[in-house]
């Protein structure tokens, strides 16, 4: 066993530590894949708790007995605690196996910060029935995001073709810090639109929200249908759509003699 000396000041005595080995894999166990919610990015409102399977595939001549220990990391040091897996042989010759368990993340738990969002990681150890392990500090990753939603959502039900309408909203995304809504300032979003009987959403504009997360634009009416605002969010947001704001253009008459 490998030791390191640590001298006491003003003391003779010398305190022995032993030296910590990372553990490392061993035979031929191998992972085969890790999915963390169905392979969806995990999104977390202010006050809001999400529980979320982990599932690890893994092969092994003799069978896979375990995955334990197993958790989760992210940024700055944050870290979530994975249930017991259960895992079950995928063929009669039960070399490979699927193991699922559950993860927790609660945003009132004082666990999660705002600057813990982001790309988090599985941290793992398989054990097979020899002996043979299979050990990985990020044998998978995934996403862990804030949650974005638009509100003050606003425009005309009712408009005559070419009159300039005017739509608005505010984003805002969850604080977990302060287990709130806090405005999104400086972010793009794009004003779309929906003709009446379609299902296919048109980007119309982009814009950038102001200090106060809000953003505004007139656009000319031209058909019925309706509009909404989408923010495609980013590595550590997610992203938001707006309640949909229906509009009726009414069409301009025709005079007789035009």
């Amino acid at each position: 066993m490998a030791l390191c000396g640590v001298a006491a000041v003003g003391a003779v005595a010398l305190v022995l530590v032993p030296a910590t080995v990372p553990e490392t894999s061993r035979g031929d166990t191998a992972l085969v894949s890790v999915v963390v919610n169905g392979g969806r990015t995990v999104e977390l409102g202010p006050t809001e708790t999400r529980t979320f399977p982990v599932e690890v595939t893994a092969t092994d001549r003799s069978g896979i007995r375990a995955v334990d220990p197993i958790g989760l990391w992210g940024p700055n040091y944050a870290t979530l605690k994975v249930g017991p897996m259960t895992c079950v042989p995928l063929d009669a010759t039960g070399t490979v196996s699927r193991c699922t368990g559950e993860a927790t993340a609660a945003a009132t738990s004082r666990v999660l910060f705002d600057d813990q969002a982001g790309t988090w990681f599985v941290d793992l150890r398989i054990r097979a029935g020899d002996g043979d392990r299979y050990v990985s500090k990020s044998a998978g990753g995934f996403s862990l995001k804030r949650t974005a939603q638009f509100d003050e959502v606003s425009g005309p039900a009712r408009a005559s073709s070419g009159e300039a309408v005017q739509v608005q909203a505010r984003l805002r995304r969850a604080m977990w810090d302060e287990h709130d809504w806090v405005p999104q300032p400086g972010t793009p979003v794009y004003l779309q639109f929906r003709p009446a009987g379609s299902d296919t959403w048109t980007t119309l504009a982009a814009a950038g929200t102001d200090g106060e997360g809000r953003v505004s634009m007139q656009m000319p009416a031209r058909l019925s249908g309706a509009y909404q605002w989408f923010a495609p969010g980013d590595k550590w947001t997610g992203a938001a759509v707006s309640a949909e704001l229906p509009v009726e253009v009414d069409a301009v008459p025709v005079h007789p003699g035009q």
